[in-house]
């Protein structure tokens, strides 16, 4: 298998359904005439072009899935989902598990305006699961590295129903504008795995720059604090660090100034029995035990686990005097020893 290509954020983006051209200023006789404004750059690709992009997705999507092809993944995902994607089937396939199908439906874009490469757009659609819809829309990171290659999914994140995602700053020709730096923003994009890492696993909700969020202390924080008490209880103790931040960032500017971003990092969970009776365990038809190819379940003294979450956050600025939010988040195990 090919080692993955880093994707790089490009300069700017648009809205597709937003496009108006700004018009040239004239000079009168006897004044210096007005400098012309170029056009800002047309998208390079049409709405249906992208909306066929998002279909093809989910056809080979479930035929992946349907023929549990791991080696299939890589014609239509790049990491950190292809990662994150790559376990899920290695463990559904040790459980016997097969996967839903999935449909995306009435997706509005955010796309990449330059005519150069590599290029990437935002999706954002109501999906279908097992016939089922959901009840947040869920934002897809498609990028294209060159000509030849084939758009990729790279991110895919659904918000809870309490958390809502804000409007995207817009010019006069409907031009977005992508982010590739942390200047005048309260956390930078790439600060963000370490970041949100030690807001829950240090417990410091309401002593950081995180504003509260359900996906990050509801679901994330209380779930691992939770997890961390239990096995205490049973004489093993977890710790939990961060391993590799990944440098597939993609962020555009908010109206507000802010930001919304996708970034991930891979954390590792080391279960470590503290006396010499007790022992780690992990539950049989559990995902850590599936990924480990022991779907009854395992013993040992100790396990380490990696484990790659994927994050949409948004980032306001120093001066708003308003806090970070997570505002959806997804969690899988990679690897277990």
């Amino acid at each position: 298998m090919s080692t993955p290509r880093t994707p790089r954020v490009p300069a700017a983006a648009c809205w597709l359904l937003v496009g108006a051209a700004l018009l040239a200023g004239c000079g009168t006789v006897g004044q210096a005439a007005e400098p012309k404004q170029s056009p800002p750059a047309a998208p390079a690709v049409t709405t249906a072009q992208l909306a066929t992009v998002v279909r093809t997705y989910d056809q080979k999507n479930n035929e992946v899935n349907a023929s549990v092809d791991s080696n299939g993944l890589a014609a239509i995902e790049t990491p950190p989902l292809r990662t994150s994607s790559q376990a899920l089937m290695a463990i559904s396939k040790s459980l016997g598990q097969k996967a839903s199908r999935i449909t995306s439906t009435n997706p509005r874009f955010v796309v990449p305006a330059q005519p150069g490469y590599p290029r990437w757009f935002l999706s954002i659609s109501q999906r279908v699961i097992g016939g089922v819809p959901s009840s947040q829309p869920t934002y897809d990171v498609y990028y294209q590295e060159t000509p030849s290659d084939p758009f990729l999914a790279a991110y895919a994140l659904t918000p809870t129903d309490q958390e809502t995602v804000g409007p995207f700053a817009l010019n006069s020709a409907g031009a977005a504008e992508p982010v590739i730096s942390g200047t005048g923003l309260l956390i930078a994009p790439a600060d963000l795995g370490q970041a949100i890492t030690s807001h829950y696993v240090q417990g410091l909700r309401d002593k950081d720059d995180f504003a509260y969020s359900a996906p990050l202390d509801d679901m994330l924080g209380n779930g691992f604090t939770l997890g961390r008490q239990v096995l205490g209880t049973r004489g093993i103790a977890l710790t939990r660090a961060v391993k590799s931040v990944a440098p597939q960032v993609f962020a555009l500017r908010t109206a507000d100034g802010g930001v919304l971003t996708f970034t991930s990092v891979t954390v590792t969970d080391h279960l470590q029995a503290k006396t010499a009776k007790s022992t780690a365990s992990l539950r049989a038809g559990s995902n850590d035990a599936a990924l480990l190819g022991k779907p009854a379940g395992a013993t040992a003294k100790s396990f380490t686990i990696d484990r790659l979450e994927m994050f949409m956050t948004y980032i306001p600025t120093k001066t708003s005097g308003t806090k970070a939010k997570v505002l959806a988040y997804s969690e899988t195990g990679v690897s277990v020893k």
